[in-house]
């Protein structure tokens, strides 16, 4: 199943995110700044990143600069965390690579179908069969 690293500074969030990516199916890693993060992304080379934009020590462009910089992480896919959603914020990050953003508070449903998007389907395959699978997906909504 494919692997993806968290990194946001705010605890509650990053348990938050753990668990329901967990639930959903997909490996997850946590990193607590962006000095974690990108030491775990070279460590681990994670299928995504979903990261926070402002973190202590190291924030995510910072840190997308630097994996940018690196062959084994340039071509990551990531997708952006953050209340900031102004055009200098988006610029910034998009000319780091960002594939996509979600602006807190956003939905499971949403994260989970930018994640979809953002990995490649050769890590869908289970590396015990071979057998190709479909990225995990949250049920149906229901009408009331």
């Amino acid at each position: 199943m494919a692997l993806i690293l968290v990194v946001d500074d705010e605890p509650d969030l990053l348990a938050l995110l753990v668990d329901q990516l967990s639930s959903l199916g997909y490996d997850v890693v946590a990193a607590r700044d962006g000095t974690e993060g990108l030491r775990l992304a070279l460590d681990q080379t994670p299928d995504v990143i979903l990261t926070d934009v402002i973190m202590p020590y190291m924030d995510g462009p910072e840190m997308l600069e630097r994996m940018r910089s690196r062959p084994e992480t340039r071509d990551i896919p990531v997708i952006a965390l953050t209340a900031l959603t102004d055009r200098r914020t988006r610029s910034r990050l998009t000319a780091l690579g960002v594939r996509s953003f979600l602006a807190k508070p956003y939905t499971m449903r949403d994260l989970a179908d930018r994640i979809r998007e953002a990995i490649s389907p050769s890590s869908w395959a289970d590396p015990a069969t071979e057998a190709a699978k479909r990225p995990p997906s949250l049920p149906p909504r229901t009408r009331r």
